[in-house]
């Protein structure tokens, strides 16, 4: 009598159903990349890309000074985190699930030996990672144009400023992830919804003086840089009135709140609704 071996072809190699940790690993897994092929992928690497091309204008005109670590921190405090960095986490985010909803092969996922928690978390671990992959390139690209035209010692020196742009980076996509799965399961169209809440709420209120900024994402990554750089840059764009900042454990506080509930609601309302084919 012999023994069948599943094939190493396949996907999900075990036939007994996944626990929710092995699930969402799994499921990550096989996402990989994905969210970063085909047209929608090269798209979203021009627009990340795109700020760039004020760099290269600066070079031809005299007196420009997009270089150096203020030319860094420039390009990221008025293109890439107000903008650049929402538009691309947005349509990422809404597609780690959309496009399997939008396509029709949702329930086919949902027959997978997964609980359908894993599925929902592995799509927003592998949004968050597709996403930070492609605008941690960027970052780093736009530090080597601004930075590098100092010299390979500046390039060290200001090590640290790309670090920390990177470690803000990657926390705003865990939270602009979650909400964007939030979007993509609970509304007929998340990317509408979601370019209002960006560009209608986030960038406005994160301007505005008072507690209303304290509501958006953008205001307490600006506060973490603040604290992690000490640059006045980052200051004045969460406390553009000379307000006191607040603390960064608070800020720490908040982003993991938006991820955390928006998880949450999520999967509460993915676990009941029904998808058919």
């Amino acid at each position: 009598m012999t023994t069948s071996r599943p094939s190493s072809t396949t996907s999900w190699p075990e036939p007994r159903r996944r626990r929710l940790l092995g699930g969402v690993v799994a499921t990550a897994r096989l996402a990989g990349l994905s969210l970063l092929r085909g047209r929608r992928g090269i798209w979203l690497a021009l627009v990340s890309l795109l700020p760039l091309t004020w760099v290269v204008v600066a070079m031809f005109v005299a007196g420009s000074g997009i270089k150096g670590g203020f030319g860094f921190l420039e390009l990221l405090s008025t293109l890439y985190f107000p903008r650049i960095d929402l538009f691309v986490a947005l349509f990422i985010g809404c597609a780690a699930l959309g496009e399997e909803m939008e396509g029709k092969t949702l329930p086919y996922l949902l027959v997978r030996p997964v609980p359908r928690s894993a599925l929902l978390l592995g799509r927003w671990i592998a949004g968050g990672v597709n996403a930070g992959v492609l605008l941690g390139g960027a970052f780093v690209v736009a530090y080597l144009a601004t930075v590098g035209q100092m010299g390979g010692r500046a390039l060290l020196d200001d090590l640290p400023l790309l670090g920390h742009a990177l470690a803000a980076l990657w926390l705003s996509l865990a939270a602009y992830s979650a909400f964007f799965i939030l979007l993509s399961v609970v509304v007929k169209w998340p990317l509408l919804v979601g370019l209002a809440v960006l560009f209608l709420w986030e960038e406005w209120a994160a301007a505005m003086p008072g507690t209303m900024a304290r509501f958006t994402v953008l205001h307490h990554v600006y506060t973490l840089l603040a604290h992690w750089t000490g640059e006045p840059t980052w200051r004045a764009l969460a406390v553009p009135q000379g307000d006191p900042l607040l603390a960064s454990a608070k800020s720490l506080q908040v982003v993991a709140g938006v991820a955390g509930v928006s998880l949450v609601l999520a999967l509460w309302r993915f676990r009941k609704k029904a998808y058919l084919v």
